[in-house]
């Protein structure tokens, strides 16, 4: 005959088997690098909520342990697949991605920046009235200075 004590560790051996095979399966198939990020979630989602309805099945059979380990991998599979196909229909939608901004010294408007006595000086300079790229008449230092006095905010 059995006595109470050896029923309540053949109980949390039970316990014990489901839980790791929850966290086993839960790291084997969401430890992937090159998965989506809802692919990741619907594994580690299907996972845990597999081996509660499988430990809830197998303590019909008497086996808990294996219930949860069983529903623990299919939940993960079938969890992993949906949120698969839902990381596939974000990128199939399309998802505008804005370029990063990146500074171009040769698309600056210097002459939206320049005073008209500075303006003046590069027209005589370049023996022209009209100038529609500044940029090309300024020197370096001209530039240098422009570009200084604009991030400060003086003389505009």
């Amino acid at each position: 005959m059995k006595n109470i004590s050896s029923y309540i560790l053949m109980d949390s051996k039970k316990y014990a088997v489901g839980l790791f095979a929850l966290i086993g399966s839960s790291l084997l198939f969401a430890g992937c690098a090159t998965t989506g990020h809802h692919e990741r979630k619907g594994a580690v989602a299907g996972a845990a909520t597999g081996a509660v309805l499988g430990a809830i099945i197998g303590n019909q059979s008497g086996e808990e342990g294996e219930g949860a380990a069983i529903g623990a991998v299919a939940g993960a599979i079938i969890g992993r697949e949906m949120g698969r196909s839902k990381d596939q229909a974000d990128l199939g939608a399309g998802r505008p991605r804005t370029p990063p901004q990146v500074y171009d010294a040769t698309r600056v408007d210097y002459g939206a920046m320049m005073t008209e006595d500075e303006k003046q000086r590069v027209r005589d300079r370049a023996g022209k009235d009209e100038i529609d790229d500044w940029g090309y008449y300024l020197t370096s230092d001209e530039k240098r200075r422009i570009l200084d006095r604009a991030e400060q905010g003086v003389g505009l």
